[in-house]
């Protein structure tokens, strides 16, 4: 399954939170109960070599996993980036993927663009 596209904007010195659910092309849920890992950067642009500062995530430092309200199958993921690291951002526009590690197979979850909406109130 080729990786979904999605564009976000994040809001400089504010807390980012987005929530992601993991599902097949049929919309059922996919278990993340034995992932390990769940990473994430955000760079420049594609070419770069390294991400940028504050731009790296992983689980348990930017990622966790849950049930969603309702469900039975552990396929929600939660970002947070604190505003003291969104607060750090300078870029006006990057990318990023999610990778995912489940079960001994690396799937991309996602990929796009990221707009970063500067602050004014600093």
């Amino acid at each position: 399954m080729a990786a979904g596209r999605y564009n976000f904007t994040i809001e400089q010195g504010a807390t980012f939170t987005r929530i992601f659910k993991y599902k097949d092309a049929t919309g059922s849920a996919i278990d993340l109960s034995e992932a390990t890992a769940i990473r994430m950067q955000i760079r420049k642009n594609v070419d770069d070599n390294s991400f940028i500062t504050g731009g790296s995530f992983e689980l348990g430092s930017g990622f966790t996993r849950s049930t969603p309200a309702g469900g039975s199958v552990q396929n929600e993921i939660t970002l947070l980036i604190p505003a003291v690291t969104t607060s750090l951002y300078t870029f006006n526009q990057a990318v990023y993927d999610i990778e995912i590690d489940n079960q001994g197979t690396t799937t991309r979850l996602l990929q796009g663009n990221i707009k970063l909406s500067k602050e004014v109130t600093r």
